[in-house]
């Protein structure tokens, strides 16, 4: 029984192509994830009520539970760090470690056929929502549905998709991974490694100040885009370098790192607001670096993103962060009713045990149907290779 389950969990895990599976790094995504679904539960489940939620609950100071959770949206610049770490691997092993050359035709081909069917399944779904359900006209959100599959709805809007608010931060991945080839290029094709990492570390420190500026000016159309959150891939980017070149370091274990990376989880929340000073991005990054070595230095650290619960969660993260915002909005309509109890947290905890695990459920399936089948890298062959059969059989079957 205990096996026959095991098989069913491990059936949702994500599948690599070219690389093999880190469950580490699957990991630190269920740290981002469940981080972002706290933090737009909160949002929701206070919307519902008419409530300031926990902007009004107490959020002045780290010993208030407020202080937390209003900065649980760090989530998204844990995702962005995982990022740059996954897409410099292969560029690094290119450059540095005579290993396979990338194709840019095929790396970009990859990325569209991995990643942009669930995004446009996700798109058509809520906008079917806005006009079937929610009875918008079709062509008041027309614009911004192209643009919001276009991934340059902030760019053109200026503000998050209505279709889909959370997609401001695919927008970002989109640039990043056009980016890549040409930063590769600019970063790794020196030898020397401490040339490469000298201008990594340039380019981080560019973005903190190009990040702060833009913010501080509040220069429209740009708030959201790569150009402010660059150095959060930087960082993975870096950490990748520390990856590859002490791969034996990386896999000595100790409690220490334990240590360290508790004080990283506090620190990441410490240093993440205000997001406007210089010193705070830098200590924030820093922090989400220190907490990536933990991951896989620290024992307990380790043991625990290697679970297989925590890092099949992580793995269809991609799949829960396209549904979850509004799944939540949705759902809580109907759960806010079990808020019977006085004080905003006790009913906040309440939800998360009610919503979180139905959140999962369809998530899982969403994954299942729409993400894991474009996990492999050949199902467009395949699906010509099979509708060329179909045709085929019809054709045959016309003709007797």
């Amino acid at each position: 029984m205990k096996q026959r389950f095991f098989r069913f969990v491990q059936s949702f895990t994500r599948k690599t192509s070219g690389q093999r599976f880190v469950p580490e790094i699957d990991g630190l995504r269920f740290f981002a994830i469940f981080t972002v679904l706290l933090f737009h539960l909160n949002t929701a489940f206070s919307d519902s009520i008419g409530s300031e939620g926990a902007k009004g609950q107490g959020a002045e100071n780290p010993f208030e539970l407020g202080w937390w959770i209003i900065r649980l949206d760090l989530g998204v610049k844990v995702f962005f760090a995982i990022s740059g770490f996954i897409l410099a691997l292969p560029f690094i092993k290119q450059y540095w470690f005579d290993g396979k050359k990338i194709q840019i035709k095929t790396y970009l081909l990859r990325r569209l056929t991995r990643l942009e069917p669930p995004y446009v399944i996700a798109i058509i779904l809520f906008y079917g929502v806005h006009v079937f359900i929610l009875h918008v006209p079709f062509e008041e959100y027309f614009g911004n549905f192209l643009a919001s599959l276009g991934y340059i709805h902030t760019i053109v809007f200026d503000r998050s998709s209505i279709i889909l608010p959370i997609s401001w931060s695919l927008e970002v991945e989109v640039q990043f991974y056009l980016l890549v080839p040409l930063l590769s290029l600019m970063f790794f094709k020196s030898k020397k490694h401490i040339v490469g990492i000298l201008i990594v570390v340039l380019f981080f420190i560019l973005s903190i100040y190009g990040k702060n500026y833009i913010m501080a000016h509040h220069v429209k159309y740009i708030g959201s885009s790569i150009l402010v959150y660059f150095s959060h891939f930087t960082i993975g980017i870096l950490f990748s370098i520390l990856f590859l070149t002490n791969p034996n370091w990386i896999k000595r274990k100790s409690v220490f790192w334990d240590f360290i990376g508790l004080i990283a989880i506090f620190s990441l929340f410490y240093f993440y607001k205000p997001q406007i000073r210089i010193s705070n991005n830098i200590l924030f990054n820093l922090s989400i670096l220190i907490l990536f070595i933990s991951a896989f230095k620290g024992v307990i650290t380790n043991y625990f993103f290697r679970l297989p619960v925590i890092y099949v969660i992580g793995g269809m993260c991609y799949s829960i962060y396209l549904i979850h915002f509004p799944l939540l909005f949705l759902l809580v309509k109907a759960s806010k009713q079990l808020a019977i109890f006085k004080g905003y947290y006790v009913n906040y905890f309440l939800q998360i045990i009610i919503l979180l695990p139905l959140i999962i459920i369809v998530s899982a399936v969403y994954f299942k149907l729409f993400e894991q089948p474009f996990m492999d890298k050949n199902w467009p062959r395949k699906l010509r290779k099979s509708r060329t059969c179909i045709r085929n059989k019809l054709s045959n079957s016309e003709k007797r």
